[in-house]
């Protein structure tokens, strides 16, 4: 899988309130606006059902970065 699938998912799926222009590799996910528990919920929803990867919340909190979290689903 590419990145620029992955951040254009994430983008429409999941940080639906924040400019797709903000969403990159580098985005540090947690310190967007719109970050909360239901995000977060939505998240490991999302990253589950569309790639069948099984998101711990440890690796959640570990994440920095949207690149952290394509590593972890490419894993």
């Amino acid at each position: 899988m590419e990145i620029d699938f992955f951040i254009e998912g994430l983008a429409k799926h999941v940080f639906t309130d924040t400019s797709k222009q903000q969403i990159n590799k580098e985005t540090s996910f947690m310190e967007l606006e719109e970050w909360n528990s239901m995000t977060a919920f939505t998240l490991i929803s999302y990253i589950d059902e569309t790639f069948g990867k099984k998101i711990t919340l440890p690796e959640l909190l570990q994440s920095q970065t949207i690149e952290d979290l394509f590593i972890i689903v490419n894993s």
